[in-house]
């Protein structure tokens, strides 16, 4: 089992983000809070994320401040229900999560798959837009640049 907490700074809205990840034999567990300001007001939203040991989101829970919260859960790959059981046809090809106010969502496709320097991939993606809650299907591309030192770069 391993165990990791991680703050990390968003200079561009002026807030930070606490998360702490949980790596089993069986699964990887996300629990996190974001802090932000928006032009109008702060946002806050606590998310957990349930992933397989491939990466592969299981169950993805956000809660916001505001009051708003979204439960989607992975019913086979590339197949999602939202809170209410109702399949998300919108989203079918999707594996991965993108959440708006975090960059721990784009290490999920980064760390499910082998990767060879200059290498890239086109996926879809579950795009989850904050504060909104609002989700769409997105195609994002990855790089992978190389690695140096240990770290890897996208």
């Amino acid at each position: 089992m391993f165990s990791n907490e991680i703050v990390w700074e968003n200079k561009e809205t002026f807030g930070c983000e606490y998360l702490k990840c949980l790596i089993t034999d069986t699964a990887v567990l996300a629990e996190s809070t974001v802090v932000y300001l928006e032009p109008s007001s702060p946002v806050q939203i606590d998310y957990k994320i349930e992933m397989d040991r491939s990466w592969r989101t299981k169950h993805v829970n956000i809660y916001s401040k505001s009051g708003q919260s979204l439960r989607l859960t992975s019913i086979k790959s590339g197949k999602w229900i939202d809170q209410n059981g109702t399949v998300m046809m919108e989203l079918e090809g999707a594996i991965d999560i993108d959440i708006s106010a975090t960059p721990f969502t784009n290490s999920l496709p980064v760390n499910r798959f082998d990767w060879k320097p200059n290498q890239q991939r086109e996926l879809d993606m579950v795009y989850i837009s904050v504060p909104s809650l609002e989700v769409s299907k997105m195609k994002q591309t990855y790089t992978f640049i190389g690695s140096r030192g240990g770290d890897s770069g996208f």
